[in-house]
C-alpha cells in the first residue's frame, strides 16, 4: 500500500512540475461549458486523470470506485447527490479530497474560475 501511495505521489509531483513549466492545459483557450479529461495513467491497480472543465459544465451523474482527488487550482463546485441533495462547495488550490467509499454525484462547475483536478481512482 505505501508503495502504491509513493507511486501515485510522485506521478503528480511530476504532474505538477509539467503543468506550471508548460503553462495551464489550454484553459484559456476553452469555450465555457466545454471538459477536457486525459487519462494519464490506466492499469489494472488505478485510473489517473486531469480534468479541466469551464464554469457552466455539467458533468452528468456518475460514479466513482475508491478516489482521491488533488484540486491543482481552486474551483467552486456543485455536487449533487442521487438523492437530488445539492451541496456548493469552495475548494482551494493544492486541497486532497479521499473518498474510501467511492461516490455517486453530478458536478457542475461555478463561479468563474476553471475546475483544474488530478483524480485517482482505484481499481
Amino acid at each position: 500500500m505505501r508503495s502504491i501511495f509513493y507511486f501515485v505521489t510522485s506521478i503528480l509531483l511530476l504532474f505538477l512540475v509539467l503543468a506550471y513549466t508548460a503553462g495551464t492545459v489550454m484553459a484559456g483557450d476553452m469555450m465555457p461549458g466545454s471538459s477536457d479529461v486525459k487519462v494519464l495513467l490506466d492499469n489494472d491497480e488505478m485510473k489517473v486523470s486531469e480534468a479541466t472543465r469551464t464554469p457552466g459544465t455539467i458533468v452528468p451523474m456518475h460514479t466513482h470506485p475508491k478516489f482521491f482527488a488533488y484540486y491543482i487550482d481552486a474551483a467552486k463546485v456543485k455536487l449533487t447527490a442521487p438523492n437530488g441533495k445539492e451541496t456548493i462547495k469552495d475548494i482551494p488550490a493544492g486541497k486532497f479530497l479521499w473518498f474510501p467509499e467511492g461516490v455517486t454525484h453530478q458536478v457542475e462547475i461555478m463561479g468563474t474560475a476553471n475546475q483544474h483536478v488530478i483524480v485517482v481512482e482505484f481499481k
